[in-house]
Formats: C-alpha cells, sequence, structure tokens
C-alpha cells in the first residue's frame, strides 16, 4: 500500500522557532501548510490533522471534524486524543506522538483503531510524520489517516484480537460472547485475552461495553431514540445497567450526554 504523502512533501522547516501562539500562526501560515491545508479541505474521506509537540490538534480538515462530529475548528483545536478515545486508547496514539517526536521518524500506512463517523470503534490506516525546523527540533506533528473501508476487503490481520476487533466493530449491538469469538478464530479464551491486553490494553469483555457504549453515544447524539430502547438494543441487561456501564465510560450518564450534545 501505497502512503499519499512522502516525508518530503509533509517536514516543514523554519530558520527560527518562536513560541507559543507565534508558533502555530508561522506554522499554518507557511506556504506549504496553506495548500496542504486547501486540498485536504476537499477530500473527503482522507483525514488531515496537525498536533503541536504537546499532542493538541491545531488543525484539521473538513473530513475529520465530520468524523468527529464536530461543526468548527473551534471545537477541536487545543484538545487531544484524551478528550474523544478511552484512555486506554489515547495512551497509544499519544505515547507514538512522543516517540516520533523523539526519535524524528515517521510512521507510514500504521493500523490504528478509533472512532468512525458512528462513533464505531473502526480500523484505519495512519501515516504521520514529525515537523522538524532546521535546528533539528520537532515543532510537530503532521499526519493523514483514511479508512481501510473500500480500500481493502479487510486490514491487515496480525493477529486473533484484531479480527474480533474487526468483527465487534462492524455490528457492536450483536450478541458477542468471549468465548464464541475466541473459538471462532481458533484460539483459547486466554490468548484472546493476552493479545487483547497487547494491542489496546484493555480486555476482550471491557472493549465489547466500551464499543456499545460509544455506538449508544452515536445514537444519542443523531437520533431521538429512547435511552431505554438503546439498553435494549446494545444488549443491557436494563436501563440501570446501561446507564452505570455508559457513565464509567464517558463520565456521565445517556441523559447528561443527550442534554449537552
Amino acid at each position: 500500500m501505497e502512503s499519499v504523502l512522502s516525508q518530503a512533501d509533509i517536514l516543514w522547516y523554519f530558520s527560527d522557532m518562536p513560541s507559543g501562539d507565534e508558533q502555530i500562526t508561522d506554522l499554518l501560515n507557511n506556504p506549504l501548510v496553506k495548500g496542504m491545508k486547501a486540498l485536504f479541505d476537499r477530500l473527503p474521506d482522507t483525514y488531515f490533522f496537525v498536533k503541536n509537540r504537546e499532542s493538541e490538534f491545531i488543525h484539521v480538515n473538513r473530513a475529520l471534524l465530520h468524523r468527529l462530529g464536530l461543526t468548527g475548528l473551534s471545537q477541536i483545536i487545543g484538545t487531544t486524543d484524551y478528550d474523544r478515545y478511552p484512555r486506554q486508547i489515547a495512551d497509544q496514539l499519544v505515547a507514538g506522538d512522543i516517540e516520533m517526536l523523539t526519535s524524528g521518524e515517521g510512521l507510514i500506512d500504521h493500523a490504528e483503531v478509533l472512532f468512525d463517523e458512528a462513533g464505531r470503534l473502526e480500523w484505519y490506516s495512519t501515516t504521520k510524520y514529525p515537523v522538524i525546523n532546521s535546528k533539528g527540533k520537532a515543532l510537530g506533528i503532521v499526519g493523514i489517516t483514511r479508512s481501510y473501508s473500500g480500500r481493502n476487503p479487510s486490514p491487515p490481520q496480525v493477529s486473533a484480537a484484531e479480527q474480533v476487533i474487526e468483527r465487534i466493530s462492524r455490528n457492536p449491538a450483536a450478541n458477542h460472547r468471549v468465548a464464541g469469538l475466541a473459538k471462532e478464530t481458533g484460539i483459547s479464551e486466554r490468548q484472546l485475552h493476552r493479545q487483547f491486553i497487547q494491542l489496546v490494553n484493555m480486555s476482550p469483555r471491557e472493549f465489547i461495553v466500551r464499543s456499545r457504549v460509544q455506538a449508544a453515544a452515536a445514537d444519542l447524539r443523531k437520533t431521538g431514540e429512547s435511552i431505554a430502547s438503546l439498553s435494549d438494543k446494545y444488549g443491557f441487561c436494563d436501563q440501570s445497567a446501561f446507564t452505570r456501564q455508559f457513565r464509567s465510560v464517558l463520565g456521565v450518564t445517556p441523559g447528561q450526554y443527550r442534554r449537552t450534545i
């Protein structure tokens, strides 16, 4: 699979390194950056982002705003992956940013589990590089992300856990059972659990619950379906259990979540 951008296309060099807002302004006003922003704002299925050294978003394109359910840049500027992903996933994304800023090496066509437009965890391919000035100091990160959907029948499968993640993400409302998922992929429950911990730092059961909660949250954002109906739709034993799990994952109850959107 070819990467869309080469490292030469997206490494920006500056003779001086201003700080704070000046650094961001100079970065975004660079002719190459302005050209790339204009290009990527018109691509509906490629998600473009720029982060600073603190892994805070300082620019994204329209497609990424739409995927995240946002309407304007002010809603994402200054935020991080911790503001929209479970901590286990955000930890991995931010750790990858830190490693990249330290090593100065890019990452090409890296498979990651992210949220799609419906709030479901889905497979994406990410290519990103550090932005380095003329003194060799990293200023931030620039990258693109594309969904595997429509490009290949499935993402690169390197473990049973990845196959299970894809299956759960495709249909979070299904009656997924860890024992059945392990059997379908030809490994034991213990092996599947170990692979999940290594891949996303959570158990298969926790991933199932989180996927259901995130899908329910997407329905709360986009539909008028009742909380009781969503509780039943996503396989919770009752509305009380749904509310407890929802609060555990997102920090608020379903009712509070709906009132804030």
